[in-house]
């Protein structure tokens, strides 16, 4: 199999698959009453009313913006990437999810961006979790399906002709 060539399906690739991730770990989360927060809520937040979020289409619009978001953050996850290198990509994509929570889910939020704000600690502490979750799995998922000529420095707008062949490794550590 081919790897993936363009930064842009590449890091939407990456972001989906990152969400997806994301939103098992909130699930698993919720099912243990640990938290009862999601992502999607959040996200339906930004364009609703807090009490319209939990409609059906409150829903449908918060699975659309949560997926849309994950996949801009993959994008540039993908920059990210080219410009730090894709060694060590654990670290960096947890740090990278760590970092987009903080941004995101913190500052924000507290400048009014979703309506689903303030949150309890536990619901707070499993969404970094799952942020972190978000940024590795996204990061590896780059890493492991993007061409190696993408994440060097030099080559932000290089167009590959010839990708290399694919090589899954479980995560590049």
């Amino acid at each position: 199999m081919k790897k993936v060539t363009d930064r842009f399906w590449l890091g939407v690739l990456s972001g989906l698959g990152g969400n997806a991730a994301k939103i098992a770990v909130e699930e698993v989360a919720n099912r243990l009453g640990i938290s009862s927060s999601k992502g999607y809520t959040t996200a339906a937040g930004i364009f609703l009313k807090k009490p319209d979020v939990k409609s059906p289409l409150g829903k449908a619009v918060g699975i659309i913006a949560d997926n849309m978001v994950a996949m801009g953050l993959g994008v540039t996850c993908i920059y990210w990437a080219t410009l730090m290198g894709k060694d060590k990509s654990f670290i960096k994509g947890a740090g990278l999810g760590a970092a987009e929570w903080g941004v995101l889910y913190g500052v924000a939020s507290r400048l009014g961006a979703t309506s689903i704000f303030p949150v309890k600690p536990n619901d707070a502490l499993a969404t970094f979790i799952s942020h972190m979750v978000f940024g590795i799995v996204k990061m590896a998922i780059a890493v492991n399906l993007g061409d190696k000529r993408l994440f060097k420095p030099g080559n932000l707008t290089l167009e590959i002709e010839e990708p290399e062949k694919f090589k899954f490794k479980y995560l590049s550590i």
